[in-house]
């Protein structure tokens, strides 16, 4: 018997060994219970002010993105949607344009890091393409108008003979997988959000959602859909030196003090603002 405990112990050790994603899966999965979470709270006694849409197109220091539209089974974009789409640098690559400068900056810092080049297997998808890819792989690709890639969104990503899963057999995939929230991203459907995506573990598939987003949504262990859920129309969150409001209505709520703002639609029919706050502590907004 302790013989053939012992011959088990080896076995699984050595599977640990030649196998880096079982290994960084079994620790990734130690990780969600054992680190702590961060703090998202309430922000009280704010001094608040209506903007119209056309005053904050107008306002320089206020931006319209669509990094926070949550798009799944249950939430579809319309079928005249429109995607902000540009090609990334001089490559015939699309995706939405706030994705360019945080995918640049993260693939420079795998470059940099372990000499190797993160590339993209898919990003942006037509909704012609996007039928193609269901006619073509029915099983696992997301109905039409349920697909992130259809507004840019989402990237599927790959260092050179390691795709899909194998990603995780790379250091460069296991860096993206931890820190990538640090450039804007989350893993959209990381292993212990099977129940609330509907679709299983995929840590080549990255989705932007900015700043701060990406840090509560990764460090807290959350999926997009929960995160949205846990934000209270017309309460104010603080996180840092950033303030968060999800919206409804033409009209929406600033602070009568910021530096910047991103506004985002959340398919969900309202609108989720994001308020970098001035003062010393303030970080100076970057592009993600």
């Amino acid at each position: 018997m302790l013989l053939l405990l012992a011959a088990l112990v080896l076995l699984v050790a050595a599977a640990l060994y030649y196998k880096p994603s079982w290994r960084y899966r079994l620790l990734a999965g130690i990780a969600v219970y054992a680190e702590p979470g961060v703090q998202l709270t309430e922000a009280d006694g704010l001094a608040l002010e209506g903007w119209t849409m056309e005053d904050l197109q107008a306002d320089e220091r206020v931006s319209f993105d669509q990094s926070l539209l949550l798009v799944n089974s249950q939430y579809p974009i319309a079928e005249d949607f429109a995607a902000d789409i540009v090609c990334y640098g001089d490559t015939d690559v699309q995706m939405n344009c706030c994705v360019t400068e945080a995918y640049r900056q993260l693939a420079a810092e795998v470059l940099e890091r372990f000499d190797e080049h993160l590339y993209i297997r898919s990003a942006y998808r037509t909704a012609e393409e996007q039928a193609e890819t269901i006619e073509e792989d029915g099983d696992v690709a997301a109905p039409l108008n349920t697909s992130e890639h259809q507004v840019g969104l989402a990237l599927d990503v790959y260092v050179p003979y390691l795709a899909g899963m194998g990603f995780l057999d790379s250091e460069a995939g296991q860096y993206v997988n931890e820190n990538c929230w640090q450039y804007g991203f989350i893993i959209r459907y990381p292993f212990y959000g099977v129940e609330e995506t509907g679709i299983s573990y995929e840590p080549w598939h990255l989705r932007y959602v900015g700043a701060p987003h990406a840090e509560i949504i990764s460090r807290n262990h959350l999926t997009l859909e929960g995160y949205i859920a846990s934000l209270e129309a017309g309460v104010w969150y603080q996180y840092g030196s950033y303030l968060i409001s999800r919206q409804e209505g033409e009209t929406l709520l600033l602070p009568e003090e910021f530096v910047s703002a991103v506004v985002s639609e959340d398919n969900l029919g309202g609108y989720i603002v994001t308020v970098l706050q001035p003062g010393p502590a303030a970080r100076t907004q970057d592009s993600l």
